[in-house]
Order: structure tokens, then sequence, then C-alpha cells
């Protein structure tokens, strides 16, 4: 969503296994000409209109309170710095800072990685935990309670049917989302562990993956607004059947990326 002609608004949701993703896509972004500048809730990106430039990107998870013993605020301040500075004097300049990853970039395409470990690397990842079991739980759970709370619409004919579509297409929407982060997980475990490269979602995956999630926001968005200013409960019906297909389609591009991704 462009704010102004200098500033970009992107959500980005980003996973562990998206790591490498997302250094692609921010570096297709600069050569766009729109660098990284901050990320907010939500996973909101920020970008500002900038030179197109050939950069380099990077994320790094440093589990820094793993390495600390005192625990203490200011200890871990002087920790954090110190590692900023480490990393810095190695080439890459420090862009975003969040509670889990730390986002880097250079223009030297030869710069040597910050974690060139790949155990210790897919160790940071694996222990950022997803959040799409929570989603699934809590969107479940409210499109129950909302349900239970409108007895009228399973006194329609087709009422009790587009209920159940309705929770069937929620369940197996997010249940597929977590199913996905959880095989990776394994199969990463699996390849570190014979001793092969881990295999990483590309670029192409990760934007179809961005798609799937502008049109989730976007079918949201309309239902809860439909919801709240139709009066007539068969519109409300039809609105939910309506959102409840759309997340049917959603789901099935989302299991053909799947696919792709472990074929």
């Amino acid at each position: 969503m462009r704010i102004s002609k200098n500033i970009l608004l992107k959500e980005i949701p980003f996973e562990a296994r998206d790591c490498h993703a997302l250094e692609l896509y921010l570096s297709e972004m600069a050569t766009k000409g729109w660098m990284l500048d901050e990320i907010w809730i939500f996973n909101i990106f920020k970008f500002k209109r900038c030179e197109p430039k050939n950069l380099r990107f990077t994320v790094d998870i440093p589990r820094l309170s793993d390495t600390c013993p005192d625990t203490s605020l200011q200890n871990y301040e002087l920790l954090f710095n110190e590692y900023i500075e480490i990393c810095e004097s190695s080439g890459w300049k420090h862009i975003v800072e969040d509670s889990e990853y730390q986002i880097f970039f250079t223009e030297d395409t030869n710069t040597v990685d910050i974690q060139t470990d790949d155990s210790l690397k897919l160790d940071s990842l694996l222990k950022i935990n997803s959040g799409y079991l929570i989603q699934m739980l809590s969107f479940f759970f409210l499109a129950m309670t909302w349900g239970k709370n409108n007895p009228t619409i399973e006194s329609y004919s087709y009422g009790k049917l587009c209920m159940t579509i309705f929770y069937s297409s929620i369940t197996f929407f997010f249940g597929l989302n977590f199913l996905e982060d959880l095989l990776w997980k394994l199969n990463a475990k699996k390849s570190l562990k014979e001793g092969n490269i881990v295999k990483y979602p590309g670029l192409s995956s990760f934007k179809i993956k961005l798609l799937i999630q502008k049109y989730n926001s976007v079918a949201i968005i309309i239902l809860l607004v439909g919801i709240f200013i139709l009066q007539n409960e068969n519109q409300i019906i039809y609105l939910i059947l309506a959102f409840s297909i759309g997340f049917i389609i959603l789901t099935i591009m989302l299991l053909v990326n799947i696919i792709k991704n472990h074929s």
C-alpha cells in the first residue's frame, strides 16, 4: 500500500523457514528503488524510496538470551551492541532491530555470512514458534462464538450448511499453514542429521505466500465490514458463503505451493 510517493507499506508474513526468501525479496525491492526502513506491528514492512541498488540482505537470529547468563537489561544491551559492532565490522550494516531477528544489508556481494554454521542457524530458526496454530484456534473460537450468538442464521434453509463450510474452511486454511511449518521443521532436522543441505522456500514460493496473505486480509476485512453493515440475515449468509469459498480457493493455492516446495 503506497502511503506517499516515497513511502510504501507491505504486510509480509515471516516465518522461520522464509528467512532466505525474505533476503531475496528485500534485495529485489532494493533493485526497484525501495529500501527497508522499519518493521511495524503485525509484520508491516515500511519501505522508503531510494536509488535502485544491488544490495545483499541477511536475516539473523542471534538468540543472545541463550548465551547471556546475566539476564539484566543493562548486560543484555551491552551484549547486543557488541553483536552489532561485530557484524558491522564484518561489512554488514544493521537496519532493523526486532525481539527475535535482525536484518542487515551490504553492497559487497563477497561479504562473509554472519552465520556460517548451518546447525546453529537452523537451531535458532527452529526456536521461533509458529503462530498459525494459535491463529487457527482463535479464529475458530471467534467464529463459533459469533455463530452461537446469531442462531437465526441457522434457521434458514442453507444456514447450517453455510456455517459448516465456514468453520471448515477456516480450520483447513490455518491448519494447513501449521502443517506446512511442521513439515519444514521435520525435513530440516532430517537433512541436517543426514548431512544434507537444508532446503528453504524460494522467492517465487514466498511471493505466492504474500499473495495468499493479501487476499486473506482483504477477505477478512470485507467479511467483518459486511457483517456490521448488512441488516438482512439472508444477505449475511451469502456473504459468509462467498468468504468461505474464497478461503477454500486460498487453501487450494496454499496446498499447491506446499506440494511444489516438497516435490
